[in-house]
């Protein structure tokens, strides 16, 4: 028996593929139903049907073969699409996902019963007069189905049940069967009702069957042909599609298919579609290939600047012939690496839409549970971002939407009194801004009041009465960052501001990004996160502390200035800076790293000023080196806690640089 483990990675990558198409399908066919999206809903089933079976996960297997069922009734019978149908097909679909997590985890299965149940009570089938099962292609049919296909015609099922008056039901089928052929031209497969106990004859065999042919004939054309019979009493025509099983084991013999169509699974797709297909070819590659190639990659980066920094230093020493060579070889290592680099990068990138595109659900569901009536907007989902800060960036964002939903937007009575739509929108925006990404989350909701949220902080103790008279009306709503905060009158089982806001700025934090809040009272709240293209590799400002290197990351360096001592003044206690009008805390970087003092003649001192999330800090340092790309590497667990290092760096010279943690060292 074959080893099917080898594939269930593959499997589950496909699973999750036609899952997020599902998912995606259902809510477009709620807004506006058309037949194309029902058709991509039943194909996706179909395949999850055969892929499971193929896996001898034969429990998801009998669930999607019901959700199969449910959408060909939809496409057969075209109902109206009422909210109990879509609710069903979602809740079959959530029931799916329960299902596919438990098969990762290796649990057990749940109990679906009670949605098959759901299924069969709404689409109420018509009753049939016996038990019949879609004819299972031999090898010899699904050689001629696949000729079929390749030629331009569609496989079609058409199943029919002959009155129950009908006296001579073997002849009638004959005769059905022949009508069929001439009409159709090639019958590829029969499949005649089982055997019922007790049947006084063979007859009955025939009251029931399902003819599959290969033609060009149009559907509605060949059941008005058909239709016309007396004898008929149901008569229902629908695609065929082969299993994927049946196409395996036929595919080598067939000369006549390319490559796309030998392996793919559903042949009944038009040729043209699978052209189109097969001229965007895409390969699926682990991660952690991905993972090592960026580190081989950035080894190639460290060579490379101690090449450059070797051929500069003998260039100066000795300016020769070998060594202008010598310099031009680094200066071509230098571009090509840095093609290599930014290629290497962009395997890692994934369209952030892929991340977005999980929020519709979301907000759908909220709707529901809060009885608001909400629109959720995408914008900019093709913007390109490392595949791990998207999987990093989920969290907070479902954060920002549950609050937005829960808390945010008004109820429709509120909205009408302030004369805005009843309708409540949230916007999601993406958009590329030098080196980084920008994510802009807004609502149209009532906004958040400064005033309140200083008041709620200062009666939680979360600031002092001394505090609280020194915030202006905008830094106060910044206090929503704060841990334990909250202005939610009740718990809500959706949200709670400040049961996830203080988690939102430490992922943002984490990820070396930065979240800002803009908002009126009365019009709505706009949060913007700005993020690094990567984590792998930074552009990082080089300075000197007590005779040691230290990087900075760029993107929370808002400054580089030169002050005199006299410009360092006391305020309560803690020096500070003035930095075009506002306050900035002042540290001697060796002073907070506890390195020692280095003596200095100069009567300016370097700062940088560092901002992190909503807060700033100005570090003095001894020298500014300049900036360069490096590569991050991580420290390891043996060293321990080391909250203000992110990492570290090989240097051109091969010494190692520290990387510090900006957002750490100002927040603490």
């Amino acid at each position: 028996m074959m080893d099917l483990s080898a594939y269930r990675d593959i499997f589950i990558e496909e699973l999750n593929d036609q899952l997020e198409r599902m998912d995606q399908s259902l809510l477009a066919l709620e807004l506006s139903p058309s037949v194309e999206l029902i058709q991509t809903l039943f194909r996706a089933a179909h395949t999850i049907k055969g892929s499971a079976s193929t896996m001898d996960f034969r429990e998801l297997s009998d669930l999607t073969h019901e959700v199969e069922f449910a959408l060909e009734w939809v496409r057969e019978k075209k109902p109206e699409m009422t909210s109990e149908l879509i609710d069903t097909l979602f809740r079959s679909l959530d029931a799916m996902k329960v299902l596919r997590d438990q098969y990762i985890r290796g649990e057990a299965y749940a109990d679906f019963r009670e949605v098959v149940r759901e299924i069969k009570a709404l689409i109420q089938t018509p009753a049939v007069v016996g038990k019949i099962k879609a004819p299972q292609l031999q090898s010899a049919e699904s050689i001629m189905a696949q000729v079929a296909i390749v030629s331009g015609k569609q496989l079609l099922s058409i199943q029919i049940v002959l009155e129950q008056t009908c006296m001579m039901k073997a002849a009638r089928y004959h005769i059905l069967r022949q009508r069929i052929e001439d009409i159709c031209g090639t019958v590829v497969a029969t499949s005649l009702m089982e055997s019922q106990p007790g049947a006084e004859n063979e007859d009955h065999h025939y009251g029931q069957f399902i003819i599959i042919v290969a033609t060009s004939k149009d559907q509605q054309q060949l059941k008005a042909e058909l239709s016309a019979d007396s004898d008929i009493h149901m008569l229902e025509i629908g695609p065929y599609m082969l299993e994927s099983n049946e196409v395996a084991a036929t595919s080598a013999p067939l000369e006549l298919t390319s490559e796309t169509e030998r392996t793919t699974p559903n042949v009944t797709m038009p040729v043209s579609e699978e052209k189109v297909k097969a001229a965007q070819p895409t390969v699926r590659v682990n991660v952690e290939r991905l993972d090592h190639l960026m580190n081989l990659v950035g080894e190639l980066l460290i060579d490379q600047t101690s090449l450059a920094d070797l051929s500069g230093s003998g260039a100066r020493k000795e300016p020769s012939a070998l060594m202008q060579n010598i310099g031009g070889v680094s200066d071509h290592m230098g571009r090509v690496i840095k093609e290599l680099q930014e290629g290497v990068m962009k395997t890692r990138m994934l369209p952030i839409d892929q991340l977005f595109t999980r929020f519709p659900r979301l907000v759908r569901d909220l709707s529901q549970r809060l009885g608001k009536d909400l629109e959720l907007v995408i914008q900019g989902g093709e913007t390109e971002l490392d595949r791990m800060i998207i999987e990093e960036l989920s969290d907070p964002l479902i954060h920002l939407i549950r609050n937005s939903a829960d808390h945010g937007i008004e109820s429709a009575e509120i909205r009408a009194e302030h004369g805005k739509p009843s309708k409540g929108r949230i916007t999601l925006t993406s958009f590329h801004e030098e080196n980084h990404v920008v994510i802009r989350f807004s609502d149209d909701g009532k906004g958040i009041d400064g005033e309140k949220i200083k008041a709620s902080a200062l009666d939680k103790g979360i600031i002092s009465e001394e505090q609280a008279a020194r915030l202006t009306t905008q830094e106060s709503v910044h206090l929503i960052f704060e841990p334990g905060f909250s202005t939610a009158s009740s718990v809500s089982d959706v949200s709670g501001r400040g049961v996830g806001m203080d988690i939102v700025r430490s992922q943002i934090g984490r990820l070396n990004g930065i979240i800002d809040i803009d908002t009126e009272v009365g019009v709505g709240t706009t949060f913007t996160i700005r993020l690094p293209l990567t984590l792998a590799i930074i552009k990082g400002l080089l300075v000197k502390v007590s005779g040691r290197v230290l990087i900075l990351p760029m993107y929370n360096v808002a400054e580089i200035v030169r002050i005199s001592p006299e410009d360092i003044q006391m305020i309560q206690g803690q020096q500070a800076i003035l930095n075009h009008g506002r306050i900035v805390p002042f540290h001697r970087l060796c002073d907070k790293l506890n390195y020692s003092r280095s003596d200095r003649n100069s009567k300016t001192i370097p700062l940088v000023i560092v901002r992190s999330v909503d807060k700033i800090a100005a570090y003095a340092v001894d020298e500014i080196i300049g900036n360069q790309e490096v590569v991050i590497k991580t420290l390891g667990t043996y060293l321990g806690a080391m909250n203000h290092l992110s990492g570290a760096t090989i240097l051109g010279n091969g010494r190692v640089a520290l990387i510090l943690d900006a957002s750490y060292l100002v927040s603490h």
